[in-house]
């Protein structure tokens, strides 16, 4: 077990898996990695030409762009399980957590950099770059409203047999599908729904909702986004998706946040599970690539239920990134109502035109399996526990 090794020891296997597929950012920059109940095991990891670490300096003088701050229970299960880990997940939790500090993008990269893939994910892909075309022009879409359950699972068969992305607009039968943030504040305000990351004080929709009035400025925290939260308990089965399985998925993520029409909420990533993105207030705008761009949106090699690409799709760096130019794209509006399907291994990213809540639950390739040959009916709700693994660590947004 790597939590009996020698500090030692494994700092050098911390050292030699982030280096594995580690890409220099354009900039020198450092992490400060603060293990709270060992410090011989805290270290500076340097970004340069190679990652490098050493201790970190006692002057302060010298401080590092970001720290992750976390137990040596948690860094030790991180590194035996790098096919599953997830800083966000319940099992994350338990031992902790992680807290971050300062540039949470170069945090969350030193993080992405101890992942891997498993033996499945790297199938899922492969049968994703074989089914799904190139490029689309259009996402295609479906008024939902009036669909029966067979019609609608028929339909469902054939996009993700195909791998290709639907919009069901007008699937979300929910009455918070009409609530405004005054009526969430005052039906659903004192509900937590995540640690705050830096803090790890409790944050609950009012919170949120207070981040988003004008004079709030966006870079006050940690109050902008909760990116992929996992469902409060008590709106699990309140938000099951109409005419689907409770089986065919696991535990919801939430995604509520600010307006962020410049610059993206989800940068460009895929999942390695389908994709159901329901959206219930506000506006979004997604951007999909076929999973044959993973090339031409330069996707990490370091990955596990998700993995994200280097480039900002937002405002790309051409210079660093020049096969993205060719990249062909398609957007999308998402409208309150709407739910997205996306299949495995499609590219995309998000921006919030509006204040947005959206809810987002994942079905692996076998599960979606049994949608396309019929086993798997809406009659069968038991065992909801039992769906895809994947479905509480992806990314979707």
């Amino acid at each position: 077990m790597v939590s009996m090794i020698a500090h030692a020891e494994l700092i050098a296997l911390l050292e030699a898996r982030l280096g594995e597929h580690y890409v220099a950012p354009p900039h020198v920059s450092a992490v400060d990695l603060i293990v709270s109940d060992c410090t011989d095991a805290s270290r500076r990891f340097t970004f340069g030409p190679r990652i490098e670490s050493m201790p970190i300096p006692l002057d302060g003088m010298h401080r590092a762009a970001a720290r992750i701050t976390l137990s040596r229970a948690l860094l030790s299960a991180m590194l035996d399980d790098p096919t599953g880990f997830d800083p966000r997940s319940a099992a994350a939790m338990t031992l902790g957590g992680v807290r971050i500090d300062g540039a949470e993008r170069l945090a969350a990269y030193w993080l992405q950099l101890l992942k891997r893939p498993s033996a499945v994910a790297r199938m899922a892909l492969e049968r994703a770059r074989r089914r799904a075309p190139e490029a689309l022009a259009t996402v295609p879409a479906l008024q939902a409203g009036g669909c029966d359950g067979k019609y609608l699972h028929a339909a469902l068969a054939d996009t993700l047999d195909a791998s290709v992305p639907l919009v069901l607009r007008g699937m979300l039968n929910w009455p918070e599908v009409d609530w405004t943030l005054d009526d969430w504040r005052m039906q659903e305000g004192a509900t937590v729904l995540r640690a705050d990351p830096s803090s790890g004080l409790p944050q609950t929709v009012a919170d949120f909702i207070d981040g988003f009035s004008a004079d709030h400025a966006p870079a006050a925290g940690a109050a902008n986004y909760t990116e992929g939260c996992l469902l409060p308990p008590a709106w699990e089965a309140r938000f099951s998706l109409p005419m689907l399985p409770p089986r065919m998925f696991g535990a919801g993520q939430l995604w509520f946040g600010r307006a962020s029409a410049a610059s993206l909420v989800t940068r460009l990533h895929c999942d390695m599970a389908n994709s159901f993105l329901a959206q219930i207030h506000g506006r979004k705008r997604v951007r999909l690539y076929a999973p044959a761009q993973e090339g031409a949106v330069y996707a990490l090699d370091a990955f596990n239920t998700y993995r994200p690409c280097r480039v900002d799709a937002a405002a790309p760096d051409l210079t660093r990134f020049p096969r993205f130019a060719g990249a062909p794209g398609v957007d999308l509006m998402l409208e309150p109502g709407d739910l997205l399907v996306i299949p495995t291994g499609w590219f995309h990213c998000v921006w919030a035109l509006d204040h947005v809540l959206s809810i987002s639950r994942f079905a692996d390739d076998e599960s979606a399996a049994m949608l396309l040959d019929g086993t798997l009916s809406t009659s069968n709700t038991s065992n909801a526990s039992n769906a895809s693994s994947t479905s509480t660590t992806s990314r979707t947004a």
